[in-house]
């Protein structure tokens, strides 16, 4: 039996890194992601680091509850290095693609933060296999959550570049992984 064993340890890295801002021991100015950041200085770990970052308690508990609830089940049917490529794959193309598609005078230097862009990797993911086993008539049952994250990604103060391109992404490694796994 498979048991979530990445998707509780992400979650434990996640709240300690909370932890370690709120008591000021981490910057979120020296983790979060800008164009300017990752491709003027050249300052690449940001494209991970970013991802364990949150300012707000709901910022976190949102994104760890929705990393719980998908990341749970994705771990446990492409397994622990499937459930590994889709977060980290998913993240850190996602947000090249993002920053890319946000690169202009005005955008280059807003910080963007939290673990949200691998989690939609993971919610790419699941939508993917839902397809898969259900077909596309199953895409009328997920249309309310679909549109939920939509309008969330719009939102003003969200990176919705990087949610929608993380998610893009995560469909496109589990479509891969699927055809050597199922």
């Amino acid at each position: 039996m498979i048991f979530s064993f990445f998707t509780i340890l992400l979650i434990l890295i996640n709240i300690v890194v909370f932890i370690l801002i709120r008591t000021g021991r981490l910057k979120i100015e020296d983790l979060g992601m800008s164009y300017h950041l990752v491709f003027n200085r050249k300052q690449y770990y940001r494209l991970l680091t970013t991802a364990f970052t949150h300012r707000e308690i709901t910022h976190i508990l949102f994104n760890m509850m929705s990393l719980y609830n998908v990341g749970s089940t994705i771990e446990l049917l492409f397994g622990h290095f499937g459930f590994l490529l889709i977060y980290f794959g998913s993240m850190i193309i996602g947000h090249i693609i993002a920053l890319q598609l946000r690169h202009n005078d005005r955008d280059d230097y807003t910080m963007s933060i939290g673990a949200s862009g691998a989690i939609y990797g993971i919610i790419g993911a699941y939508f993917l296999l839902i397809v898969k086993f259900y077909g596309f008539s199953a895409i009328g049952e997920m249309l309310r959550p679909i549109i939920s994250m939509v309008v969330l990604s719009l939102l003003p103060g969200i990176d919705g570049k990087s949610h929608i391109s993380c998610m893009a992404v995560g469909m496109a490694i589990a479509y891969l992984l699927i055809q050597f796994t199922f």
